[in-house]
């Protein structure tokens, strides 16, 4: 692909790669959630959701990170490539991009299991609704959700 020659927009006509439009529809979605959530009434039942629906998309990122790295790695062979700096050799150029990936699906696997443990955390949260239902927390929970 050559991004000098990419010219498109969001419209039924989009020309780019399915990879790519999908990609810029999930962009879209989590865009569009952010304004949802930033006028929602408070509802821990969406906090736990929206923090599932999260964990799948972070396991999905880190997954194409690991397919964009192997594509990275593996993409000056067999074909002509050049850097446009003319300074460094694009072989060098790529392997490191390809660590860059690599090292992206790492941090994304460790996001996600900050986010796991918050997705735990919320599922264990209620609303109490009669004012009977109290609940008295002993110092041993309040130990147990430390980390």
């Amino acid at each position: 692909m050559n991004t000098q020659t990419n010219h498109y927009d969001d419209t039924d006509t989009d020309e780019r790669p399915e990879a790519v439009r999908q990609a810029a529809a999930g962009a879209r979605a989590w865009r569009a959630t952010v304004h949802a959530q930033g006028t929602a009434q408070l509802d821990h039942a969406d906090f736990y959701g929206i923090a599932g629906e999260l964990t799948y998309t972070l396991a999905a990122v880190a997954a194409l990170a690991e397919v964009l790295a192997w594509q990275v790695a593996g993409y000056g062979e067999g074909r002509p490539v050049y850097d446009d700096s003319r300074v460094v050799d694009p072989r060098e150029r790529l392997d490191a991009a390809a660590a860059d990936l690599h090292e992206l699906a790492a941090r994304v696997r460790e996001a996600d299991r900050v986010l796991n443990t918050f997705w735990s955390r919320i599922s264990h949260i209620g609303v109490q609704t009669a004012p009977d239902e109290s609940v008295e927390v002993g110092a041993e929970v309040a130990a147990a959700v430390a980390r």
